[in-house]
């Protein structure tokens, strides 16, 4: 039985991303963080330039490319009659031996450390839960102090409606995230 072919991703040559991948094959499965990462490949740790370096060539790079090709192979059919969990990890899977990595980051709270990780689709879900959950309290906080000075909503065609019915629409989203209703 041969070896399968792996499908090739197009990356941009970068030396910086060869030096990460070489280490990230021996280490993708070890937490890291950013000043870690960049002593490992040879620049300054303490160094925000050499640190956001690393951010932007290389981690924030391989992700926004692998939600591009992800999105690629979900209209070419290639994920068809996979389910999220197991196209995920074709993804992840051909990713990786093409020497990229996806990693995302995760909050340490008893080391008060921010860190990277390649997590799993069930991880990644219960990160966005977290992030939106997140980002529904901070908008329902500013429709809140909308409400107290009764503020109204301008709305695209120039109508005004009243904060609460805002407050109405968003008990839907509270009970998708799974908030009680006041």
């Amino acid at each position: 039985m041969g070896k399968k072919r792996r499908g090739t991703v197009p990356l941009r040559k970068n030396n910086l991303r060869y030096a990460a991948s070489k280490w990230l094959k021996e280490h993708k499965n070890e937490p890291f963080n950013s000043p870690y990462l960049t002593e490992q490949l040879g620049l300054n740790p303490i160094s925000r330039i050499d640190c956001s370096k690393i951010y932007q060539d290389v981690i924030s790079y391989w992700r926004k490319k692998f939600i591009d090709e992800y999105r690629k192979y979900k209209k070419d059919g290639k994920l068809y009659g996979l389910t999220r969990y197991e196209a995920w990890d074709v993804m992840l899977d051909n990713y990786n031996k093409n020497d990229a990595y996806v990693f995302l980051s995760d909050y340490d709270p008893d080391a008060k450390v921010h860190y990277f990780t390649q997590p799993s689709f069930h991880k990644v879900e219960r990160m966005d839960m977290d992030r939106l959950e997140k980002q529904w309290r901070g908008i329902k906080t500013v429709v809140e102090e909308m409400q107290t000075y009764d503020a109204q909503l301008v709305l695209s065609d120039g109508k005004r409606e009243p904060v609460s019915s805002l407050l109405k629409a968003g008990r839907r989203i509270d009970g998708l995230l799974g908030e009680k209703e006041a």
